[in-house]
């Protein structure tokens, strides 16, 4: 029965003690100074303000970043355009050579041309004169 009644009497005692609540201080208000609040209050403001900032500066970044890449794609087709245009004026150049070369050769085939012309203008016209002398004076 000892045993008993010590039992209970230490089962009373626990449950005393655990069913008790600790004393919670209230942590939903803060005191501060009324210039610290309000610079809180500033610095919350101008942190909403940059967050907007930030999203306005990446689609920013974004919009040039495509911009960016129009105009490499529009410096490539211009190299592109000038490659092109460079191998156009190296065939143009030497079209032009080739025509000055085959032009020279032309010119000194006339010259030998009126030069044998003339050679046989002069060969022939001996000829006719000395037949013509021939048969008038035989």
């Amino acid at each position: 029965m000892k045993k008993i009644i010590l039992l209970t009497f230490f089962m009373v005692s626990f449950m005393g003690f655990s069913q008790t609540k600790p004393i919670k201080e209230d942590t939903t208000t803060i005191c501060f100074p009324v210039n610290v609040g309000k610079q809180i209050l500033l610095d919350l403001n101008e942190l909403d303000k940059l967050k907007k900032q930030t999203i306005l500066d990446q689609k920013e970044i974004k919009e040039l970043e495509t911009k960016v890449i129009k105009e490499e794609d529009v410096v490539k087709f211009l190299e592109q355009k000038d490659k092109n245009s460079e191998i156009i004026i190296k065939d143009t150049e030497e079209k032009v050579t080739l025509l000055n070369t085959e032009n020279k050769e032309l010119r000194k085939d006339i010259k030998k041309i009126k030069i044998k012309n003339t050679i046989i203008e002069i060969v022939s016209g001996a000829i006719v004169g000395a037949l013509t002398y021939i048969l008038i004076f035989k």
